[in-house]
């Protein structure tokens, strides 16, 4: 069962600049920040009123941000995240339909699986069930 939108992830160049600025202007709040060395990413959960956003920075090119970020230097949206209770049987559900699921990370404390843009409209879609609270 789907719970709702859990975050949108923006790739940016400069977590702490992009983090000043959110603060600045809406009252942001970071919540978590985490390092990702086998991805080459840092991530950093931030709350705006209720609204969750994961702000990935790249530190290093050959990560999936890094790649990203050869296509669009400044960053911009990434994904968004739908929170769910049972992250297997949904992406077996939509493996049933058809869905290309890709990414598929259930082992450790970030479980995630992501739909193929190709089958979602041009949109990445991230599947969790647990959270950008843990991340």
């Amino acid at each position: 069962m789907i719970k709702r939108v859990d975050h949108v992830g923006i790739a940016v160049e400069n977590i702490d600049d992009t983090l000043a600025f959110l603060k600045d202007c809406f009252g942001a709040e970071e919540l978590a920040r985490n390092e990702y060395p086998e991805i080459q990413q840092t991530s950093s959960t931030v709350n705006i009123q209720g609204t969750n956003f994961e702000l990935m920075e790249p530190t290093g090119p050959d990560g999936v941000i890094g790649q990203f970020m050869k296509n669009s230097p400044r960053g911009g949206y990434h994904h968004i995240s739908i929170l769910c209770d049972d992250l297997e049987g949904l992406v077996d559900e939509l493996e049933k339909k058809g869905i290309k699921i890709i990414g598929k990370m259930y082992d450790g404390p970030d479980r995630v699986a992501f739909i193929h843009p190709k089958s979602a409209k041009g949109l990445l879609i991230e599947l969790t069930d647990t959270g950008s609270v843990t991340r």
